[in-house]
């Protein structure tokens, strides 16, 4: 029983749920696969005494009024002993324990029995009702001004359902809390509801926006990452009809674009079409930034020429394994240094750690401080 204390000395409250919540062999007449029991019962001290209740027989009853009636008499005969035993025992509160355990059965097999009979709508209540009901596919609703929408998978429990518009364009678009009626009543449903994010319809792009477009692509010739580049490519994602870019918006080697739609109302796009635009440039874009790997070392052996073969080593590793998206371990690095001509023994002080390089950097050598060599 989780959370019960039982101190040490309370061999009562100890015997008590020992016999409650052991299981007891069950009765050749009773009904069940598994009649469980203790093999110690076999040669019991007192003849045709066992330990334990039949309460696991009651584990997948039904819940009626005889089932809280079998279950006070199984903890009526496992508590037995209390009365048989001594005339003491017969004024302690076993009655008790039969009832307070026999109503929490009860009540737990009434909410498991109120859980299945709502599983099911011909037996659900009213409330339960509701979550049942069902709005086919290609369900019609209509907007006040005619504007028809069609649902697309069969919605269950309706809360929210999704919809396409019957007409393309940006008339479908529709902002939030607009009412909207089901063409054909469900029944036990209410037929009204409210528009909820429809948007990011477009109109069909008009000839003299399509020609500019084919323009701009003669004009502005792919450069391999110049800013009309990125413009080009964010326009290139559905939704998406104006874009700017932003040299070094987060630091050097990086470039910020902003983009929009031709939704006069709601020129920002969402999140969806964000990444999108994201997921479309990155591998298009080419890798202008750089990390700096600032290096602190010592050198047992610390002349000029040492230091200069040491450098060329390194900027070589950096430039051999440095991948974008990569990681630099440090015994690597080491490696490198020691293959320095004349390089005898040397201490890493920095860096610490192996470094990580996001997808866009590559790395560069940065400052280089040079440490005393201590034995």
């Amino acid at each position: 029983m989780t959370g019960v204390l039982i101190q040490h000395d309370d061999r009562l409250s100890r015997a008590v749920i020992i016999s409650l919540f052991t299981w007891r062999r069950a009765e050749p007449d009773d009904d069940t696969d598994t009649p469980f029991g203790w093999w110690g019962d076999t040669w019991p001290t007192v003849q045709n005494d066992r330990i334990g209740s039949r309460l696991h027989l009651l584990k997948r009853s039904t819940l009626t009024n005889q089932t809280a009636q079998k279950a006070k008499e199984y903890i009526s005969q496992a508590l037995t002993w209390m009365t048989d035993d001594d005339s003491v025992l017969r004024r302690l509160d076993a009655e008790v324990y039969a009832r307070v355990q026999a109503a929490a059965i009860h009540t737990l097999y009434g909410y498991i029995d109120y859980l299945a009979r709502n599983i099911l709508p011909d037996l659900a209540d009213e409330d339960w009702l509701t979550r049942h009901v069902s709005i086919p596919s290609d369900s019609e609703i209509h907007r006040d001004d005619g504007q028809i929408y069609t649902t697309t998978p069969s919605a269950k429990g309706v809360l929210r359902v999704p919809v396409v518009a019957k007409s393309s364009g940006q008339a479908g678009n529709c902002e939030d809390g607009i009412a909207l009626r089901l063409a054909t009543p469900i029944s036990g449903l209410s037929s009204t509801g409210y528009a909820d994010n429809i948007r990011t319809g477009t109109d069909i792009e008009d000839l003299d926006s399509w020609r500019q477009r084919i323009m701009a692509r003669w004009y502005d010739t792919p450069q391999g990452g110049a800013d009309s580049d990125y413009v080009r490519w964010a326009k290139e994602v559905l939704g998406i009809s104006r874009a700017w870019t932003h040299r070094h918006k987060n630091g050097i080697g990086t470039v910020g674009v902003m983009v929009a739609s031709d939704d006069v109302d709601h020129p920002a796009p969402t999140q969806e079409i964000l990444t999108k635009v994201r997921e479309h440039i990155l591998p298009l874009a080419p890798v202008t930034g750089t990390k700096t790997v600032a290096i602190s070392i010592a050198l047992s052996t610390d002349t000029p020429e040492m230091r200069a073969a040491v450098i060329a080593e390194i900027k070589a590793f950096l430039q051999r394994e440095g991948e974008p998206g990569s990681k630099l371990f440090l015994s690597r690095l080491a490696e490198a240094i020691s293959l320095a001509a004349g390089e005898i023994a040397h201490r890493l002080i920095a860096p610490t750690a192996d470094i990580e390089l996001a997808n866009t950097e590559v790395p560069v050598l940065g400052e280089v401080t040079w440490v005393k060599y201590k034995e």
